[in-house]
């Protein structure tokens, strides 16, 4: 991540200096509170899935086990209507089958790193540091990038204590082992879309408040996604902490001994993961060189 936020901070400086002669950015620090939707929901009961993709988007709004989110922003404003922006965020995102006492009994939690570009349509004119144009809602939509990479806390089988895993090392849903199944990767995309409401506090800095939903194009940011697969082939393929990550209904009370038999559903494939972001920003405007012309452009 060290050299996404170096490519960042060089391509705001490489088009601010670009610009500089006709246009000016804002640029600055958001931050607020982070939230996950996916295969761990109170849709999920006994094996059976009743989510659909608009349950998914209805969902969050529910900031279930929320985290927080922090990072820096850049805005490049084409006109009083019109802005890109680029963000650089950081979070965390986790889920639990015991808060909706789900017998499946998985859970999860990640770091989540996202490099976003997104166009802002603003409803009135807005201009940061005027009085005329102060204040507007606006929406925004576009694509990013993200890296996440599940872990759960599981009871190790040899030590019979709790530690740490990576789950996507341990192929639980016998990716590699199941044909067509590959494992998936850490990087993948979103699509990021919200709104929000700017507000200029003085005659360099805004302020803004935005809600972003992010449908992205992976089911394995929880991982989980698909079936169980067969006890003792997995355990031949991944070993002994693959199985126990896999499958965790016997850890509960009454449960012990309990498995799930291969094919039998584990999450619904046929919904993607969601994560939102409800943050607040402050940017201060960078003016270019040519201030004569700028104060000339905007009054």
């Amino acid at each position: 991540m060290k050299k996404i936020f170096a490519i960042t901070i060089a391509c705001v400086i490489s088009i601010h200096c670009l610009y500089s002669q006709s246009s000016y950015w804002e640029i600055g620090l958001m931050g607020g509170l982070s939230n996950y939707v996916g295969d761990i929901n109170n849709m999920f009961k006994n094996g059976k899935d009743d989510s659909k993709e608009w349950n998914q988007f209805e969902s969050s709004f529910n900031m279930y086990n929320a985290h927080i989110v922090g990072g820096l922003v850049a805005r490049y404003n084409f006109n009083p209507r019109w802005a890109l922006k680029t963000s650089l965020l950081f979070s965390k995102l986790s889920g639990d089958d015991k808060h909706f006492k789900n017998t499946r009994n998985l859970n999860f939690h990640t770091a989540i790193q996202e490099l976003a570009v997104s166009a802002e349509f603003n409803f009135l004119d807005y201009r940061t540091g005027t009085r005329q144009h102060r204040f507007t809602p606006y929406i925004f939509g576009g694509l990013a990038l993200f890296h996440f990479n599940p872990k759960a806390d599981i009871i190790d089988p040899f030590e019979q204590e709790s530690v740490t895993v990576s789950l996507h090392d341990l192929n639980t849903e016998g990716q590699g082992l199941v044909q067509g199944r590959d494992n998936y990767n850490l990087v993948a995309l979103a699509i990021p879309f919200g709104l929000g409401l700017k507000f200029s506090l003085s005659s360099h800095t805004c302020i803004g408040l935005e809600w972003g939903f992010r449908k992205t194009f992976t089911d394995y940011i929880d991982d989980i996604s698909t079936t169980y697969v067969d006890r003792n082939e997995l355990l031949y393929y991944a070993g002994e902490q693959s199985v126990s990550a896999a499958d965790r209904t016997n850890e509960l009370d009454g449960y012990e001994g309990k498995y799930h038999k291969a094919g039998e559903m584990r999450g619904n494939r046929t919904t993607k993961d969601w994560y939102n972001f409800l943050t607040l920003s402050i940017t201060t405007k960078l003016y270019s060189t040519n201030t004569k012309c700028l104060r000339g452009k905007r009054k």
